[in-house]
């Protein structure tokens, strides 16, 4: 088969420009340098920060005692409060129970869990 002067021309054009493609990528595969990993904390620290809150589905009055700005009332209420209407789905819900306000979760958010 025989190929037109333009077709040829088409033809090395391509070719050349094969050829630098992959001069280009042998050239830039030896000097790229190892991509650098971004750090990762494994579950198991998670898991462990985790521990550390008061989960308010599970807490008894002691427990609960412990967080800043609950006292026995209010402990009490919201194990009432949870026996009653069922288990918080997210910390925010806290603010159902009588006596507790955006203020008094604000102050304890970092310290409590639902457990899921």
């Amino acid at each position: 088969m025989k190929l037109s002067r333009a077709d040829r021309g088409i033809w090395a054009v391509a070719i050349a420009a094969g050829a630098a493609m992959v001069l280009c990528f042998a050239l830039r595969s030896t000097t790229m340098t190892p991509l650098n990993r971004l750090p990762y904390e494994p579950p198991a620290v998670v898991e462990a920060v985790e521990g550390d809150r008061v989960d308010i589905n599970t807490a008894g009055l002691e427990e609960l005692m412990t967080l800043k700005g609950i006292g026995e009332v209010k402990a009490q209420a919201i194990i009432d409060d949870r026996e009653a209407n069922g288990p918080f789905v997210y910390p925010e819900d806290l603010t159902r129970v009588k006596g507790i306000g955006e203020g008094t979760l604000a102050n304890i958010l970092d310290q409590i869990t639902t457990g899921g």
